[in-house]
């Protein structure tokens, strides 16, 4: 299964290739499916002469992405990013998603506000009715944490989430903390059935600095299909 997954994602990466112009500044995403990106992005485009200039949306990217030749700029360096690629936990019918599984979701969501486009990268697995399965991310500033943490729980409740499960996501050894020096909040939800109203209440909790749902923010999905297929949203 995994290699067929794999393959949904190196389809999903390869087709947005087609989104590149290598004279204009892109933004890279952060996790699996974007690797593929790079690593594509040194085939096609580096080994080629041809030089890319990114905006990095996580540590981990700039790494990767410097290593294999592609020019990374700080976002305040530039007057416009012409698209962003980047991954998705989960994306429901109307684009919306859940991201930050990698833990990148701040710096994520700041390229992707100020990007012409935002193009998303999954394979079909991707793919769901309603969004939440997936933990859905909240990152919060270390200082209070605990008390956010119950600030967060009892808005759930008040929303109509029983018995709402919110975990710190955790490191091998300590809580995790983003390249931004925050931790990361893990709401298990199950499904969400209003993710606007969810949104807006939860980014008016003090010290929630963003949250991994990205609503009205993809102009694009683009999904690789196990079968070799590509469908473009």
């Amino acid at each position: 299964m995994e290699r067929k997954i794999n393959s949904g994602k190196k389809i999903a990466a390869t087709k947005s290739l087609e989104f590149i112009d290598p004279k204009k500044i892109i933004g890279l995403g952060t996790g699996s499916t974007v690797n593929h990106l790079i690593n594509k992005i040194h085939e096609t485009f580096i080994l080629n002469g041809q030089s890319i200039t990114a905006v990095s949306t996580s540590t981990e990217t700039t790494d990767l992405a410097s290593s294999l030749g592609i020019n990374i700029i700080d976002l305040d360096q530039v007057d416009e990013v012409n698209v962003v690629i980047d991954g998705a936990d989960e994306v429901d019918p109307e684009k919306n998603l859940i991201k930050g599984g990698g833990g990148a979701l701040l710096m994520e969501k700041i390229v992707a506000s100020y990007s012409k486009q935002v193009i998303i990268i999954v394979d079909s697995s991707k793919i769901v009715s309603n969004l939440g399965k997936f933990p859905l991310p909240v990152e919060v500033v270390q200082f209070g944490s605990e008390r956010i943490k119950a600030s967060i729980e009892r808005f759930l409740i008040s929303l109509g989430y029983q018995m709402p499960k919110v975990t710190f996501r955790r490191s091998a050894s300590n809580k995790y903390v983003t390249d931004q020096q925050n931790y990361i909040l893990d709401l298990h939800l199950n499904e969400i059935l209003d993710p606007k109203t969810l949104s807006i209440g939860l980014l008016q909790i003090v010290g929630v600095v963003e949250i991994g749902l990205f609503i009205d923010m993809a102009s694009k999905i683009i999904i690789g299909n196990d079968d070799g297929s590509c469908k473009v949203i």
